[in-house]
């Protein structure tokens, strides 16, 4: 005899033709395929929806995990709520988005502004809104609930925010039986609960019992102003299973793009310099002998005479060893660089042209305006453009722009630490140019360098000597002529080079 039965697993389905003889323990069967329920849900993870923290915090939201997301009105507690649910929904576990407050038309419109569909997902059939009225009977609002998980049978569910429900009840017992009740819901739907939850302005300790506590995930955004600027740090106060390094997120919210966070770089250790490279001349090759790729460089002058050959000499560098060189300057724009570049240029290769044409193949050059973005925003908008770039050297010029006001903040030189060291460890040559503001911020950026060129004017005004320190060598100063024959053997080797390499 021969019977044919389906078992319903969640999400997963086992169907099957077995002979069932009177010998076969069929209790042991339905045991071993519960098992196998188990196993496929413990294997099962959820998305946060932002591709950094799944790296940062992989595998953090698995079935019966609780979240709380807190944070201050207008930090973006909604957009994160919505961003997990969306993500997830797209995966094939339905959500169900629980409102107290936002209507569906309003949360709607607003997610879509930040490239979250909610009205195509509930097209098809992977996402459900309900409102629910502010009431003073919370069983009624409960048993809504309950009504609409039973109905469906969501993966994700999102309350927003708990606080409406747990301020209109003042009895300890009945606050304890709702508690218990959101704690609950993970286990009753085999997936995620996301509840949301306000904190007052000027306060970052969530008030809402004891569900902090028991939550596997919280996580609190927060925002202040910087220099007038809006910043904004998600803290991950609690990430059960996880190992955390880093407490405190900078993020921001982007039209079409929703939450975009910056995991800034950490180094365990400092990285190997890469393979050697020529000098761009003679004179530099007797004092340097040799350059490797991941050595860092900084080159300074005088804020009164900005010697306009220091770009040009790490250009000689990247064109005699083939290097691609993106240029980010905080004070020029893209086009002044270029007739910045073609004025020392064309003084020893007469074929314009062919030099802005080379520059423009070899060379990227980009503006930034440093303070229209906090400390965490510039930085984040920096590694984008080297990101893209996907250049060998990277020179940052007029430096002591942003470091004016920055320098003392201890995030300042802890993000220029690693970012120097990040982009050495990536096998990058490093360039920063700066006028000296003060011999504090010399000696800072100096000492984070492995070379150091200093262009010191001569009594007169009229030339200058530069100053060539190298790691591990003796100092060494070059006189006008030999500055002006070094850009004169890297402008005809300019004048040589193959337009189409």
């Amino acid at each position: 005899m021969c019977y044919r039965f389906m078992l319903s697993i969640d999400d997963y389905c086992f169907s099957s033709i077995v002979p069932i003889y009177h010998d076969i323990d069929l209790n042991g069967l339905i045991s071993l395929i519960y098992s196998f329920r188990a196993k496929r849900l413990s294997d099962m993870h959820f998305s946060i929806g932002i591709d950094e923290l799944n790296k940062l915090l992989p595998e953090l939201l698995y079935p019966g995990s609780m979240v709380v997301v807190a944070g201050h009105p207008g930090s973006g507690k909604t957009t994160l709520a919505s961003t997990i649910c969306y993500s997830n929904a797209l995966r094939g576990h339905r959500c169900l988005y629980v409102s107290f407050q936002e209507t569906r038309e309003k949360l709607y419109r607003v997610m879509k502004n930040l490239g979250i569909d909610f009205y195509e997902l509930e097209k098809k059939g992977l996402y459900v809104f309900i409102r629910i009225p502010i009431m003073k009977n919370v069983e009624e609002a409960v048993e809504s609930i309950n009504r609409a998980i039973s109905s469906w049978n969501p993966k994700i569910v999102v309350i927003d925010s708990i606080n409406t429900l747990l301020q209109v009840v003042e009895s300890p017992d009945r606050r304890a039986w709702l508690q218990n009740y959101f704690y609950a819901i993970p286990d009753i739907i085999k997936g995620i609960a996301i509840l949301v939850a306000e904190l007052p302005m000027d306060i970052e300790r969530v008030e809402i019992g004891s569900i902090e506590f028991v939550a596997d995930v919280v996580l609190i955004l927060k925002h202040r102003i910087e220099r007038g600027l809006l910043t904004r740090y998600i803290e991950i106060r609690k990430a059960r299973g996880v190992p955390v390094t880093l407490a405190e997120i900078p993020y921001t919210i982007l039209t079409d793009k929703g939450i975009k966070v910056f995991v800034p770089p950490i180094l365990s250790e400092v990285g190997r310099p890469g393979v050697e490279l020529e000098p761009p001349c003679r004179s530099l090759k007797e004092v340097l002998d040799h350059i490797h790729m991941g050595h860092s460089i900084y080159i300074e002058y005088p804020a009164d005479l900005r010697a306009v050959e220091a770009a040009p000499l790490i250009l000689g560098i990247a064109f005699r060893n083939k290097l691609k060189t993106l240029i980010i300057s905080y004070l020029y724009s893209p086009e002044t660089m270029t007739e910045l570049l073609l004025r020392v240029f064309k003084r020893f290769c007469s074929d314009v042209d062919k030099v802005r044409t080379i520059l423009q193949k070899n060379v990227i050059l980009k503006s930034m305006n440093p303070y229209a973005y906090s400390i965490s925003e510039g930085l984040a908008k920096e590694y984008s453009l080297i990101n893209e770039a996907t250049a060998d050297v990277i020179v940052f010029h007029s430096v002591e722009i942003p470091a004016i006001i920055e320098y003392r903040d201890p995030v300042y030189i802890s993000s220029l630490y690693n970012q120097v060291n990040i982009l050495k460890q990536k096998h990058k040559i490093v360039v920063r140019i700066a006028s000296k503001i003060n011999d504090e911020l010399s000696n800072i950026f100096s000492v984070l360098s492995d070379i150091v060129m200093k262009f010191i004017p001569t009594e007169n005004k009229q030339n200058y000597r530069l100053y060539i320190w190298r790691r591990g060598m003796r100092s060494f100063v070059l006189d006008n002529n030999e500055v002006n024959e070094c850009l004169e053997e890297i402008s005809k080797h300019l004048c040589i080079m193959d337009e189409t390499s």
